[in-house]
């Protein structure tokens, strides 16, 4: 049994950070949204502890959360997934536990999960957080 689930990442922008300055310092330009560098990093873990395949880190250019997960991005997702736990048609079944994101019921999704047989469980969303 695994549990995949992606998580965004921000470079540069600690949370709860007290910045000092002196007082004639009228002016303090921080990091935000719009000047900042994200990433994602895509992991997944094992009920048993068996190692798992090491986790993805893809850095975009910008704008993470409105590409957080497309078709492409899902299939070299599962691609990684399958190399890792040496999965296949002569394999045994793994379960896959997945979040309830759209590109998860795609037919290309479920059918090549199928193919390598590994059977996607859906979580509610949030549930499957690494």
């Amino acid at each position: 049994i695994y549990n995949m689930d992606e998580s965004g990442v921000r470079i540069g922008c600690p949370i709860g950070e007290i910045i000092v300055v002196p007082t004639e310092v009228k002016e303090l330009y921080t990091a935000g949204p719009e000047n900042r560098k994200s990433l994602m990093i895509i992991e997944a873990i094992c009920a048993d502890g068996t190692p798992s395949p090491p986790p993805i880190i893809i850095c975009p250019e910008e704008k993470i959360i409105e590409s957080w997960i497309h078709e492409n991005l899902t299939g070299a997702e599962l691609d990684h997934f399958i190399k890792y736990i040496e999965a296949g048609p002569d394999k045994y079944w793994h379960m896959l536990h997945v979040d309830g994101h759209i590109t998860h019921h795609q037919d290309d999704f479920i059918i090549k999960c199928h193919e390598n047989h590994i059977v996607p469980f859906e979580f509610p969303s949030h549930l499957t957080h690494v």
